[in-house]
């Protein structure tokens, strides 16, 4: 039978010959594999491994495993891969790969004519492709070259070709290497590194003899070889390749016969905890704007970002929690879906893991009974029960009045205090958005950013991308310019009904307060503290409209500014992104520093392909800086946000704001060394609810980060807002605005560009003159120059439309 065979071989290879001097004449050239790289992951590093690089005390173009997988906090590729060095293949996976794929690897060159004999002899007697004769070699020339994987003579001869060819250029070691870089094991993972540390959380060196021949048996079937879908599978596969381990002499009969024993323990796969996909995705988009999709996805970028995971953490928690929180206020809206379905209890819903649920995370449950007393939720492997306790902010009471059996809905796990059990809570999406962002205000530094609830649910980076009107938090701009042109924080303007003639075109305009009442004589502090609209208004249209857009222009501000009374009001749209780095001037001394998120890009092999540079300027004297830095200091102590901000034990400054119309909640401010924005509202631009102000939407999450930053050490217990030079502070009134005295009622450090102090005193007439009501202020008052006041309306028809608006409602006018 056997000498049967050798005329067939001859034919074959007669044929084989005829083939591949076709096939040849197409063939690609070994040469270009000097060229070649594998596709290979982008990673994107927070800051700390910016350092941890730069402290290496070798030179080296990468970070070493442990650190890797410590900052890495996101990576895009269409394949996830981690390169091995020459050398770096371990003798035991090594001994696996060869055993099983190509015993023959150091005998032949490229072509194992033993094995093509073998397998012609089988393949004839099933009367089918029952084996394959590829070498280590072939099966790489295929990867490299992207040949056909169709099953024919025709590319096995191309295969044959090009692994002589390959054999001739690179030593077997270096096939080899490339071989368990190229290979394809299953769940994304290209390479024996990759699938090392996915499946058993260790590089290739620290590999057990079970581990080694399970990564060796995969790349047969890797769809089939799952060891997640099909460990029983996998199991028997590698015991093929202990097996044949042994029959070679590569492991001993009692190694083949312990190690096959022994369990299959992978990693288990667990719910993804992603630190700032938002940010991590500004970076994806900046790199594929710069560098194209082909360097990012398959060149194995290495960006080192301006992300501080600890800012980051606090910065998704507090969205997290105070969104939820905000959107409880709403009431429960329903199970999320529902299941019908007699067997339950066998359901595994899709997005669940097989690791044990973690207190504070959120988890889809599905509801196996309720009563009035408590409802049975699956999560995963365990069952919990809901109690009262676990839906008190429903107002609902009994369970059974919000779940029924089958209903899948979101629920939570909350560790008490000195509890052992976790108490089980009902948790729902909020269908409201958030957007948070921390930029280091001296170098513009972005730490942290959150553009949404999820990034799963939608992409969109509300944080950069969405255009929203500002409301009042717009205001300290208005007052910026003001400061500029002479006025101070202790100058008075008269707060009392007023209308404003409207431009070509355009009915005329007159603003109300908020709170629907009037103050009469108010400082400029006050006015900004309290988030008054008439005081706001009338400093815009007495300071211009020129000098305004223009100071806006200078602290960064590049969104349309129409000059209209209104925009005091905060009318025009910009970014989050935009504004902070608007209000991150005023605390840095009036220098505007654009806001950046990537530090440094590099290749895989360190060489630098981008490095930032800072882009700053001028934007206002630091004196200015700090006067408009002490009065949003104001708002934080007496003003608009003191509730939540006057016991921090840190400095903090800010404005509330609120749009017309409640769509649009905002807090922007800043801690001495960071500025941090935060706004709540719908995608699409509708009524956020009764009292939903920026005080009280957008300030328990900037509340949130700055508790968090405190308990973590980001933030500093005592710091202070430094004043520059050529800066005065006077104990004045904070009514008046007129140095303080006896009969003052409310005295404050005002603080002034050195020159401007005031130099009239408060006294007891004045007192008497401001415990007036408003429109009996007016007598007193000596307006400024081309300032209007309530005497000169002629035609009360405007003012008095306005009013009849309702507080809260499509037609509210903004708040604080």
């Amino acid at each position: 039978m056997l000498f049967a065979v050798y005329p067939i071989l001859a034919g074959l290879a007669a044929a084989a010959t005829g083939i591949g001097v076709a096939a040849s004449i197409d063939r690609p050239q070994v040469e270009t594999i000097d060229d070649f790289v594998p596709k290979l992951v982008t990673l994107v590093y927070d800051r700390e491994a910016l350092d941890e690089l730069e402290n290496q005390t070798a030179p080296s173009a990468e970070i070493d495993a442990e650190a890797l997988a410590q900052y890495a906090y996101h990576s895009y590729s269409r394949e996830n891969r981690l390169l091995l060095e020459e050398g770096e293949l371990p003798p035991l996976l090594q001994n696996a790969i060869l055993a099983t794929e190509d015993a023959n690897f150091f005998k032949h060159g490229g072509i194992d004519l033993k094995s093509i004999a073998r397998a012609v002899i089988k393949n004839l007697r099933a009367g089918r492709s029952a084996e394959g004769a590829s070498t280590i070699t072939m099966q790489l020339a295929r990867d490299v070259f992207q040949l056909s994987r169709e099953k024919h003579f025709k590319r096995k001869i191309e295969e044959a070709l090009l692994a002589v060819e390959l054999e001739k250029k690179f030593s077997k070691q270096q096939i080899l290497t490339m071989y368990a870089n190229m290979i394809n094991l299953g769940h994304g993972n290209y390479g024996m590194e990759a699938a090392s540390q996915n499946y058993f959380n260790k590089t290739v060196a620290d590999l057990t003899l079970a581990e080694a021949a399970t990564l060796a048996g995969i790349p047969q079937r890797p769809s089939d070889y799952s060891v997640y879908r099909r460990p029983e599978l996998v199991i028997k596969r590698r015991n093929i390749v202990l097996g044949r381990m042994a029959a070679v002499g590569l492991i001993t009969p009692e190694e083949l016969a312990s190690t096959r024993a022994e369990p299959l323990l992978v990693t288990q796969r667990r719910k993804e905890t992603r630190v700032g996909p938002y940010f991590a995705e500004e970076v994806r988009r900046y790199l594929i704007s710069h560098y194209g999709e082909t360097e990012l996805y398959d060149r194995g970028l290495r960006a080192y970002t301006t992300m501080d995971r600890q800012i980051q953490h606090a910065a998704d928690l507090a969205v997290r929690e105070q969104l939820s929180a905000l959107d409880h206020e709403k009431g429960w809206r329903g199970a999320k879906d529902h299941l019908e379905d007699e067997n339950l209890e066998e359901v595994k819903l899709p997005s669940w893991f097989d690791a044990e649920p973690e207190p504070g995370e959120w988890y889809e449950g599905l509801v196996l009974a309720s009563d009035r007393q408590s409802a049975e939720v699956r999560i995963g492997p365990r069952t919990y029960s809901l109690t009262a306790d676990g839906i008190k902010w429903t107002r609902k009471g009994r369970p059974d009045k919000l779940l029924k059996r089958g209903d899948i809905a979101w629920f939570r796990l909350e560790l008490p205090e000195d509890a052992e059990e976790p108490v089980l809570m009902l948790e729902q999406e909020p269908e409201m958005e958030a957007a948070v962002l921390v930029i280091e205000s001296s170098t513009g530094a972005v730490r942290a950013m959150v553009g949404g609830w999820n990034f799963d649910r939608n992409e969109f980076n509300r944080a950069t991308q969405a255009r929203r009107q500002v409301g009042s938090a717009f205001k300290p701009f208005v007052f910026g310019a003001a400061l500029e042109n002479g006025y101070t924080a202790a100058d008075t303007l008269f707060d009392g009904p007023v209308v404003f003639p409207g431009g070509p075109n355009q009915p005329d305009y007159s603003p109300r307060n908020f709170y629907r009442r009037y103050e009469g004589i108010l400082t400029l502090r006050r006015a900004l503290e309290l988030s008054i609209n008439v005081t706001s208004v009338k400093l815009l249209d007495l300071v211009g409209f020129e000098q305004v857009i223009n100071f806006s222009r200078r602290c960064g501000i590049e969104s349309d500014l129409p000059p209209y009374a209104s925009l005091a009001l905060g009318t025009s749209e910009m970014t989050p992104i935009e504004l902070a780095a608007a209000y991150a001037t005023f605390v840095n001394q009036g220098v505007y520093v654009a806001p950046y998120t990537i530090e440094r890009v590099t290749s895989r092999n360190g060489r630098l392909l981008e490095e930032h540079q800072p882009r700053a300027h001028k934007a206002m004297s630091p004196a200015v800086a700090y006067v408009m830095t002490d009065i949003l200091r104001g708002v934080a102590v007496r003003g608009t946000g003191a509730a939540r901000l006057a016991r921090l034990e840190i400095q903090t400054a800010g404005k509330t704001g609120t749009t017309d119309s409640y769509t649009d909640a905002w807090f922007a401010g800043f801690t001495p060394r960071y500025t941090i924005l935060s706004w709540v509202g719908y995608d699409k631009k509708r009524f956020l609810g009764r009292g939903m102000t920026g005080a009280h939407a957008a300030l328990p999450i900037w509340e949130a980060v700055v508790r968090r930053g405190l308990e973590d050490g980001w933030l500093q217990n005592g710091e202070t807002f430094t004043p520059p030079p050529g800066v005065r502070q006077v104990e004045v009134d904070l009514g008046s605005g007129l140095l303080a005295s006896v009969g003052s009622e409310r005295v404050v450090q005002e603080v002034f560009v050195e020159g401007t102090e005031p130099k009239n005193r408060h006294d007891q007439e004045w007192a008497r003159i401001m415990a007036l009501p408003w429109y009996l202020q007016e007598p007193f008052y000596v307006p400024k120059e081309g300032e209007q006041m309530p005497a000169e309306i002629s035609d009360w028809s405007t003012v008095q439309d306005v009013w009849k608006n309702k507080d809260d409602g499509p037609s509210a006018q903004p708040a604080g």
